[in-house]
């Protein structure tokens, strides 16, 4: 299974009775543009970087600053602009300058299964702050994404890609019964799938 790929093929041929390799490219590309879409719709991706990538931030406030999924703290680098001269002079400490929300999301075999989504700083134990006036304040070096894909991620990639592959019997965009004449239109996502996404959508950063 390809990283950002949110369920196995086996999963999906299992699902839907089918047997063989001929048609895994068919499945693969079924996957692909249901883990695509999820992403688009949800405004995030569930798979991690492969390595540490940096993102700029200007900050809208001196002690929070709202960032993208962050898998994990392994390899995060923090960095401040204060002379508003794209040197990043400063680097601010994790547990020291700032802290990570939401809290405790490490379970017990150490995972991080809930990403890091907002940095705030210790206003009182640290004399950092963010600059809201500097553009492009923060630089950010992390792994971004999420470490392990939700239960529900997969399970919603599982029935859309499963409507994706039923579309091939759907020229005419629709879905229904031959013998009761019943029909519906091909939307863009399935109801159940969109259900189960709808905890994790968020607005773009």
């Amino acid at each position: 299974m390809a990283h950002d790929q949110y369920v196995d093929k086996t999963d999906l041929k299992n699902m839907i009775g089918l047997s063989g390799t001929s048609q895994d490219n068919n499945i693969d590309n079924a996957i692909n543009a249901s883990s695509r879409l999820i992403d688009q719709i949800t405004g995030r991706h569930f798979y991690k970087s492969e390595s540490v990538q940096i993102k700029y931030f200007t900050p809208n406030n001196p002690f929070i600053l709202d960032v993208p999924d962050i898998a994990h703290t392994t390899g995060l680098i923090v960095q401040l602009d204060t002379t508003d001269d794209g040197s990043y002079d400063k680097t601010i400490t994790l547990d020291t300058d700032f802290y990570l929300k939401p809290l405790d999301v490490v379970d017990q075999d150490g995972d991080n299964d809930i990403p890091f989504q907002t940095l705030v700083i210790f206003d009182r134990r640290s004399s950092e702050r963010f600059d809201p006036d500097i553009v492009r304040n923060v630089k950010i070096t992390a792994i971004w994404g999420y470490n392990v894909v939700p239960d529900a991620i997969k399970q919603a990639t599982l029935l859309q890609a499963s409507r994706l592959w039923k579309r091939k019997d759907s020229p005419f965009s629709t879905y229904g019964s031959s013998e009761t004449g019943e029909s519906e239109l091909f939307q863009k996502i399935d109801p159940d799938a969109k259900t189960l996404i709808k905890p994790y959508i968020r607005h773009r950063l």
